[in-house]
């Protein structure tokens, strides 16, 4: 039933925090001079985990709220404490270089 509820939430929070920003080839382009063969799959894919776990300890902020040098050295820091809070949602390397990925990215998003 636990994993039932946490499984819900999961849903909720990504539905409901997808229209933060929404992608585009020319973002991945941006991101592929940091991170090279970034893709839009790639950045959709950060931002969900970026939604999920970020938004499961506090409120989602603008990726362009911070400098890159600032979420570069943030996120390793959230995701040990994310993964001490909780562990059964705990954030891998992988998931964790994805969200780094997109808020670097989306840091320097242009104003639409």
């Amino acid at each position: 039933m636990k994993s039932l509820t946490i499984a819900a939430m999961i849903l909720l929070l990504a539905a409901c925090g997808s229209k933060m920003m929404s992608l585009s080839q020319a973002d991945a382009n941006r991101g592929a001079t940091k991170f090279p063969g970034l893709t839009v799959a790639a950045l959709n894919a950060g931002k969900l985990h970026y939604e999920t776990h970020c938004q499961s300890c506090h409120g989602l902020i603008s990726p362009k709220a911070k400098s890159e040098a600032t979420w570069r050295a943030l996120v390793p820091k959230m995701v040990v404490m994310a993964n001490k809070k909780s562990p059964m949602m705990a954030i891998d390397s992988a998931k964790q270089a994805s969200i780094l990925q997109y808020v670097v990215t989306m840091s320097t998003a242009p104003a639409k």
